[in-house]
């Protein structure tokens, strides 16, 4: 009787305990230089090792997949991705902004030296993420069409391997890949230098499903990480090993590679989301290529994408 009673005792224990742990909250990323002070963020706090759990993805599409299945609670992504999905009728939000691409993105060939030499041969492009986008601004800004090429769609994480193999003659990429295909003696035909401002790295989260909890733990990881933030920007130079640790570059590809991402500081964060006249414009600009690119069949309806909840937290937050 006494050892029956001590038993469910325990058990009740047991429940009471796992009905106030709170699970942690799951954030989606790839691989991209951008997303690694993520990362740092995490590991200086005991904390934030308990309420926060990396999902590491291959490539995008894959990101974009578990947000939209709900295998993750927020999704590290490009803003064109963030305006797609939207446009498919996913109630997705964008509350944090975290990097430009200034540079970083770029079309890499390993043969073809001129764009003229690249024309009639097969280019890699991840068709179902920021590729698409990012091939169609670099064919108006050439003056090109899509058929002086032969375009292959092709996930970033086959990238390396296809050049290497020549199974395509150029990827459009993005580091880490770029870096390590220009030590190889690559050559870079064009890259995110020539379309200022319009490669953009978020943070979006499923509304419906994201609860107060939420917002909560996710604003107080956001006040660190922008610290952590200000510390990389002001000296990279200690961070270089745990900045490094996924994206596996040399000490020269690596610090090429994050001299072409602007990471944004906290006030930077709050200029870009109050900034809603120009949000718009650039979402628009996705928005319709996306629509012409045949991505989606609908535009999206984008006035309300980006939120400052999260923003408004992390500046309440002490």
């Amino acid at each position: 009787m006494y050892f029956r009673a001590l038993l469910i005792t325990i058990c009740l224990f047991l429940i009471s305990c796992t009905e106030h742990t709170q699970a942690p909250l799951r954030i989606g990323t790839n691989t991209w230089p951008g997303y690694e002070p993520l990362y740092v963020t995490q590991k200086k706090s005991s904390e934030f090792l308990n309420k926060i759990k990396f999902i590491e993805y291959r490539n995008a599409s894959q990101v974009l997949n578990g947000i939209i299945n709900n295998s993750i609670d927020v999704a590290a992504v490009t803003l064109d991705e963030a305006v797609k999905i939207k446009a498919l009728g996913y109630d997705i939000q964008v509350v944090w902004v975290i990097d430009e691409s200034y540079g970083a993105d770029a079309l890499i060939s390993m043969n073809s030296e001129t764009i003229e030499a690249l024309k009639g041969k097969k280019i890699g492009v991840e068709t179902s993420a920021l590729g698409a986008y990012f091939l169609r601004r670099f064919l108006e800004n050439k003056q090109l069409e899509k058929n002086d090429f032969e375009i292959v769609n092709l996930e970033v994480n086959r990238h390396l391997d296809a050049i290497k193999q020549g199974t395509v003659d150029a990827v459009l990429t993005f580091d880490p890949v770029k870096s390590k295909l220009l030590e190889s003696g690559a050559t870079n035909l064009f890259d995110s230098t020539q379309i200022p401002g319009e490669i953009i790295d978020v943070l979006i989260v499923n509304r419906a499903n994201f609860s107060t909890q939420q917002q909560v733990t996710l604003s107080q990881f956001l006040k660190a990480h922008a610290r952590t933030v200000i510390a990389i920007n002001s000296n990279i130079k200690p961070y270089y090993h745990s900045l490094n640790n996924r994206l596996n570059l040399s000490e020269t590809q690596f610090f090429d590679s994050f001299s072409q991402i602007k990471l944004f500081e906290l006030g930077r964060v709050e200029q870009w989301l109050t900034q809603a006249d120009q949000q718009q414009q650039l979402i628009k600009r996705y928005s319709d290529v996306l629509l012409e690119e045949q991505i989606i069949t609908q535009a999206c309806d984008c006035e309300h994408l980006v939120s400052t909840k999260i923003l408004e937290l992390v500046k309440n937050e002490k």
